[in-house]
């Protein structure tokens, strides 16, 4: 007799733009996780508009639609809480939810505040749940080839990491104020766009920044409607790494031209990496010869290529999202832990220390040090 597939009962918060990415992450599972890894169930959706609610639930494939997120809480048929809502509703739920004994997975940036940054991660590692934030560039497979070639000493002692995130969309005519102030959303273009190449940064390169200076600007003061613009447009920070590592980072909303380019590289003592988003089934490589060579991460053996499709075939942005469900979900097995290849609630906190280390630095002028909170003994005794 045939058993029966494990799933594990989602709920999730929010059903735009990443609610959506979600959606079709979880809509991948079954045809491309390995052995072992649970199904999910898409019990139920949370939002606060009806008609957007439903039409949402249909397309998607959930269950239920509700517009109290403490329902998904209550609901004995989920096990896994998803927080794609907007960042101002990323707090109380994930914490309820860690407290209920739910397995907690939340977008970035994880709080809008330091403050809620950590608590969330505070409750969700002393409830011993489960936790992921997601930065989902860490489930590009080019990325993960990068950061197993700076891990074996290939390119040998890092020198500089630089990377820049551009985009055009606030020249569009069209920003609104919304969720895009400061007590809402917790940043402009640094906390959206940067904290993905912050987290790059440690992810890639192993080290934690401890001291940055930065510039930040806002150009476009006023929306359509005359509301004034709290959040930064663009920045530009240096950031001075534990292992000696410089990090040159910069992010953009009034870039012109550029609808979304997302670039890194980065230097060691035998050689060098680059990598766009614009070609992300690839990295160039250059070694002693000092020339760069592009190599395709659509191999055998490459990161995330097993289960899809046969060697050649190219993956896209949205895959990530497939990548990240079936971490977390064989996580929640206990195939394997969430770090590090995945973000937990520690580096979503670590990503807002850094973030506001670069908005004190842009305040003042003056270089600022990164310090980082420890959980305290009983939170950590808990696991």
């Amino acid at each position: 007799m045939k058993r029966a597939q494990p799933q594990i009962g989602v709920g999730l918060l929010g059903y735009a733009f990443m609610g959506k990415a979600h959606s079709i992450g979880y809509r991948d599972v079954p045809v491309i996780a390995p052995p072992g890894v649970p199904w999910p169930r898409l019990i139920s959706i949370f939002g606060r508009t009806e008609s957007p609610l439903e039409e949402a639930r249909s397309r998607f494939g959930w269950e239920k639609a509700v517009s109290d997120w403490r329902r998904l809480i209550d609901d004995e048929d989920v096990q896994l809480i998803d927080n794609a809502a907007p960042n101002q509703l990323h707090a109380e739920p994930t914490i309820a939810a860690a407290k209920a004994g739910k397995h907690v997975y939340c977008e970035k940036p994880l709080g809008t505040t330091i403050d809620d940054a950590f608590q969330m991660w505070s409750a969700a590692e002393y409830a011993g749940v489960r936790h992921m934030c997601a930065f989902n560039y860490r489930f590009i497979p080019a990325l993960q080839l990068a950061r197993e070639i700076i891990g074996s000493g290939e390119i040998g002692q890092i020198y500089h990491y630089r990377s820049n995130f551009l985009l055009s969309s606030a020249l569009d005519g069209t920003r609104t104020k919304k969720w895009r102030d400061s007590g809402t959303s917790g940043g402009g273009a640094l906390g959206d766009l940067g904290a993905h190449h912050i987290d790059l940064s440690r992810f890639l390169i192993g080290s934690e920044p401890r001291r940055v200076q930065a510039v930040m600007r806002i150009v476009i003061p006023e929306s359509e409607t005359g509301e004034t613009i709290e959040t930064d447009d663009l920045f530009a920070a240096i950031l001075e790494y534990e292992n000696g590592c410089v990090g040159v980072l910069e992010a953009s909303r009034v870039a012109g031209g550029h609808l979304v380019t997302s670039r890194i590289e980065i230097d060691g003592s035998k050689g060098s990496i680059q990598f766009s988003l614009h070609n992300l089934n690839e990295l160039r490589i250059a070694g002693c010869d000092h020339a760069f060579k592009s190599v395709p991460v659509l191999r055998n053996g490459d990161p995330g290529q097993a289960n899809w499709f046969p060697p050649g075939h190219p993956l896209g942005w949205v895959d990530t999202f497939s990548h990240e469900a079936v971490h977390l979900l064989g996580a929640i097995a206990g195939l394997h832990e969430v770090d590090p290849i995945g973000a937990t609630f520690r580096d979503g906190y670590y990503c807002a220390e850094i973030v506001a280390a670069i908005e004190r630095a842009a305040k003042t002028g003056a270089a600022a040090e990164v310090r980082y909170r420890n959980l305290t003994s009983r939170v950590s005794s808990a696991n």
